[in-house]
């Protein structure tokens, strides 16, 4: 028999005689709801006043919610990627906290969360840097972090936390030297940036093309995103 604590209840299923069962937890009532909502976000608006990240942390995935622990097992990182890159969970505001570091000083946060009542992301009030993963030939430009941790298992990936360019990312650029491949997601935001990034680069003389994909970077193997890069 198979036994799954899930948030509403635990719920069973015997495989050999094909019965289940479902036992629920006792429910919150709306006045509870509301007091852990505002709870939550007291504690989003507390942790975008401070470029430290948000505490207490909890480095152990095992320890996580099943939710923030798909998402990013989705995106190809096992548990020892996801400690060696300093991500937590952030029980107050109920959130994986990705910290970006430049060179071993941190620069900015950004926490994840996985209730659609709330903003998917909070980030310190402050300029956003470069999450920069990886080397090799190319540079490729991607959207999110996890994409630019995925794509820098086979070259330089940078991630500019959005869709936009600033004028100080395309000087590092330029110092780089390298060709540069536009990689961000599929949606209509992806394609906007795409298109206007790429024009903008080659007329600073960068040898920039775009990579055009079904999903996200992310979503792939390193063997696919090695053939959407050299084929």
């Amino acid at each position: 028999m198979i036994v799954d604590h899930k948030e509403a209840g635990y719920s069973a299923y015997c495989w050999r005689c094909s019965d289940k069962g479902f036992h629920p937890h006792p429910q919150p009532s709306m006045a509870e709801r509301l007091a852990r909502l505002r709870a939550v976000q007291t504690a989003e608006a507390t942790a975008a006043a401070s470029l430290k990240p948000p505490m207490p942390a909890d480095f152990n995935p095992a320890n996580w919610p099943l939710p923030a622990r798909v998402w990013l097992y989705k995106a190809g990182l096992g548990n020892d990627t996801i400690i060696r890159l300093g991500f937590y969970w952030h029980e107050p505001t109920k959130r994986v906290v990705m910290p970006v570091f430049d060179g071993g000083r941190l620069a900015y946060w950004q926490a994840r969360g996985f209730d659609p009542k709330l903003p998917k992301y909070i980030n310190p009030t402050i300029d956003k840097p470069v999450f920069k993963q990886g080397d090799g030939p190319l540079l490729v430009l991607t959207e999110d972090m996890l994409s630019a941790v995925r794509v820098g298992e086979v070259t330089a990936a940078w991630c500019a936390m959005g869709t936009s360019l600033t004028d100080t990312i395309i000087a590092e650029i330029l110092r780089l030297g390298k060709p540069v491949r536009v990689w961000l997601d599929p949606d209509n935001a992806g394609v906007r940036g795409r298109r206007k990034y790429v024009p903008m680069l080659r007329a600073y003389g960068i040898d920039a093309q775009a990579i055009r994909s079904d999903r996200d970077p992310k979503l792939y193997s390193k063997e696919e995103i090695t053939k959407f890069l050299w084929t």
